[in-house]
């Protein structure tokens, strides 16, 4: 896991750079950072980065979208570990 934490924040910078913070391949690479980061344990710093793809995916797709209520599920998953 400690090696491919490094590769999962260069997918999301590089996503955030080319893409845009709002466009779903960078929600997805930041999702998968924070799943990465709460396999960890480091419940703290995934937790920011799960609400800000739930906080976007609710503005852009809505709150009835598969995607807005995956994050909502796995936003609530990372807490229940908490």
């Amino acid at each position: 896991l400690k090696e491919a934490e490094p590769l999962c924040r260069e997918a999301l910078q590089t996503s955030r750079e080319t893409l845009g913070d709002q466009h779903s391949g960078t929600l997805l690479c930041m999702n998968n950072l924070g799943r990465l980061l709460q396999a960890q344990g480091k419940l703290d710093e995934a937790e920011p980065l799960l609400h800000e793809v739930l906080r976007i995916r609710r503005v852009t797709l809505g709150i009835r979208h598969p995607n807005t209520i995956l994050s909502l599920n796995e936003l609530a998953m990372l807490r229940k570990d908490k």
